[in-house]
């Protein structure tokens, strides 16, 4: 089983980089692989609850989130600076692990597929 940690870091609604990353998440977990994601960067404000997406034509990023147990995507990772720098609160949100940059560089070596990790 390979493991694989899908990275998103850029706003959810500024196009549909986000909604495909989280699809591609899903369907990856579902021919066995074991997914975890991590938010980061400007990706973190994806974390914030009762987002309308359809308001402006773009599936609901939160709605998205909450899927993702349905596939066993269970492994939910959010950088703490990030969180920190944008004064968010997203205990509201999705379980989530806020993890340090030393933490995040771990988790990525630990990694046999890295994607997403654009900025």
């Amino acid at each position: 089983m390979k493991k694989m940690l899908f990275i998103i870091s850029q706003p959810p609604y500024a196009n549909s980089h986000n909604a495909e990353l989280l699809e591609a998440a899903m369907v990856a977990a579902v021919f066995d692989g074991e997914v975890s994601i991590l938010f980061r960067d400007d990706g973190v404000w994806g974390l914030l609850p009762n987002q309308r997406g359809e308001l402006i034509g773009q599936k609901t990023f939160s709605k998205m989130l909450s899927a993702l147990p349905t596939y066993e995507v269970d492994q939910l990772f959010a950088c703490a600076s990030s969180v920190a720098d944008r004064d968010l609160s997203i205990a509201t949100g999705p379980a989530m692990e806020l993890i340090t940059l030393e933490q995040q560089a771990i988790l990525i070596a630990a990694q046999d597929v890295v994607i997403g990790a654009q900025r």
